[in-house]
């Protein structure tokens, strides 16, 4: 399944769940979608392609983070790491009843859903949608950027993560379920840094050029989430910056 522009603004207009979908989400917090995929999952493909749309739109903060659980299967997924794994598995446990699988995306760290249902994304947008005051914003520097964040009373609890990412990663696939196809992948996530615990107040980080290039990427994401890297929940608030831009 393709799902090109045409196809996407037909679906997005036509989720009743969500009127004014695109509208909504530029003018509020972003959506964080976090898709758990595999390279040797033949269901996979449909929602890797409908991230590389949602990286297109307004509001939207797709990361994909590709995991290892089908390795054994005769392809070993060329971009996935333990770490990711971990996360959908602690993800799995707090916000989808116990269930590992493929493709299957988090929305806002609140819920889950099968990655390539965009029906089902849009609403759980609306249920998981952040509340209060914590915001945080991307701005250039001399030597990169620096990322602002101003932590609200909802923020107890809430860990500072740095996500470089590669924008698009173009994989051949050699053997196994999805054998013979070339698959596209979009905000790769190379590496997961948590910076610690914020509190209340704001926080101001530097981000080097420099650090992203030794990770292979070529952006990077922001999140304030409860419980960090190893408990994640509720992300408060993101920001990304890709080669298209910043988008907060």
């Amino acid at each position: 399944m393709t799902i090109n522009r045409r196809v996407f603004s037909c679906l997005a207009a036509s989720a009743c769940l969500a009127p004014g979908f695109a509208r909504a989400q530029a003018a509020g917090a972003p959506t964080v979608v976090e898709l758990f995929t595999s390279q040797g999952c033949s269901s996979c493909p449909p929602a890797d392609a409908l991230m590389v749309e949602l990286a297109k739109e307004p509001g939207m903060i797709p990361l994909t983070f590709p995991v290892q659980i089908w390795d054994y299967l005769g392809w070993r997924d060329t971009l996935a790491t333990p770490e990711f794994t971990r996360r959908q598995k602690v993800y799995a446990a707090s916000v989808a009843g116990k269930r590992v699988y493929t493709p299957q995306a988090v929305v806002n760290g609140g819920a889950a859903c099968v990655g390539s249902d965009f029906s089902a994304i849009v609403k759980l947008k609306g249920v998981t949608r952040p509340a209060g005051e914590t915001r945080v914003r991307i701005e250039k520097a001399d030597e990169g950027w620096l990322v602002s964040a101003q932590l609200g009373a909802n923020a107890e609890g809430a860990h500072l993560l740095i996500l470089p990412i590669s924008s698009r990663e173009t994989v051949p696939i050699g053997r196994g379920e999805n054998s013979g196809r070339t698959i596209t992948y979009a905000n790769v996530v190379r590496a997961i840094r948590d910076l610690g615990e914020v509190k209340p107040g704001r926080k101001q980080v530097p981000v080097r050029r420099a650090d992203m290039a030794e990770e292979q990427a070529d952006g990077f994401a922001v999140l304030i989430q409860i419980g960090g890297s190893d408990a994640p929940g509720a992300i408060l608030a993101a920001a990304i910056v890709s080669p298209d831009g910043t988008k907060a």
